[in-house]
């Protein structure tokens, strides 16, 4: 751009080229930092090999007075006693199909 001071230039020009690199960055130390905390949140079980922020995030889990370790036990147990509506003998009701001729 012809006439264009360097602060018109870098926000005309360069900032709007570089938008998706800097999402893509963005996206990508996202993902790596949320892939980091599951994995350790996951696999790690002792306290002392936990890292900082597992071990902050799952003792303010611990000391919150709505938290019971009991609580996806239960909601696991609840979830399998569900009576399941599609036993062998037992077709979905709506196929598409009629059954009756018109």
């Amino acid at each position: 751009m012809d006439g264009a001071t360097r602060f018109q230039t870098l926000t005309r020009i360069v900032l709007p080229m570089a938008v998706p690199g800097i999402v893509c960055a963005a996206l990508f130390g996202f993902t790596l930092t949320w892939n980091a905390f599951i994995y350790a949140l996951t696999f790690v079980c002792q306290t002392a090999n936990k890292t900082a922020m597992v071990g902050v995030t799952a003792d303010l889990i611990r000391g919150d007075i709505y938290y019971s370790p009991q609580r996806n036990s239960i909601a696991t147990a609840s979830v399998a006693a569900k009576p399941s509506d599609r036993s062998p003998g037992n077709a979905p009701a709506n196929l598409g199909v009629s059954r009756h001729p018109h």
